[in-house]
């Protein structure tokens, strides 16, 4: 895609599945851990910027994390972010709002998918839908993957991508939907959210990719090749 590193992200770590990848942290960027999310940046090895949950799942975690988060409290508390246990934000969509809160508006989210809860894994697709609302962008990283929500707008992605590329319609209907430079194209067509119509179409090596919607929300799943 084009030039989505080119400003400072807000990072958030989640506690579903965390595939063995590198998290580039640059100066600017803001890094939250949600709940046992935490563990995975300890495994990296990131002290993240802030700590935000309701630590239930931590309590689950292997002991070293919930030690790591007692120990941080004790010695900068300001670090921490305790959230009641019943509230109506989950974990990462608190991280959501603290980051927008701070100014960010491109949102990196590792660690959001898969897990035990895959309830969890619909929620944060859903915050991909509030960052967008919310004047943001958000991306939901996993090691070879990457998935993102396109809303009345045009995606365009550079020559050389390899792999698979799918187009979920979110809206009821969403209209005006085009995509070329892929194995299979559409011109001015229309996704309805209940026939996977764009699942598993591919790109073309030397071509300029496209993803067009006029009318409604498109979630795009991207698989590199």
């Amino acid at each position: 895609m084009n030039n989505i590193d080119s400003e400072p992200k807000c990072v958030i770590i989640s506690a579903g599945s965390f595939p063995e990848v590198e998290i580039d942290l640059r100066e600017g960027d803001f890094c939250i851990a949600a709940d046992a999310g935490f563990g995975y940046a300890q495994r990296l090895g990131i002290l993240p910027d802030l700590i935000v949950g309701d630590f239930d799942s931590a309590k689950a975690a292997p002991p070293e994390v919930l030690s790591g988060i007692r120990e941080i409290a004790e010695r900068d508390p300001e670090r921490i972010v305790q959230l009641e246990v019943m509230k109506d934000d989950t974990d990462t969509l608190k991280a959501v709002k603290i980051g927008l809160s701070r100014g960010y508006r491109k949102f990196y989210l590792y660690g959001a998918l898969g897990g035990s809860r895959f309830d969890h894994s619909l929620a944060n697709i859903q915050t991909l839908t509030f960052i967008k609302h919310h004047g943001g962008r958000g991306y939901i990283m996993d090691k070879d993957s990457m998935l993102f929500i396109a809303e009345n707008e045009t995606i365009k992605f550079h020559r050389g991508n390899t792999g698979y590329l799918s187009v979920f319609s979110l809206s009821d209907v969403s209209r005006g939907v085009s995509l070329k430079g892929l194995m299979y194209s559409m011109e001015d067509g229309t996704l309805s959210n209940d026939f996977p119509l764009g699942v598993s179409n591919e790109f073309i090596i030397d071509e300029e990719a496209e993803v067009s919607v006029k009318e409604g929300t498109l979630l795009i799943s991207v698989n590199w090749g």
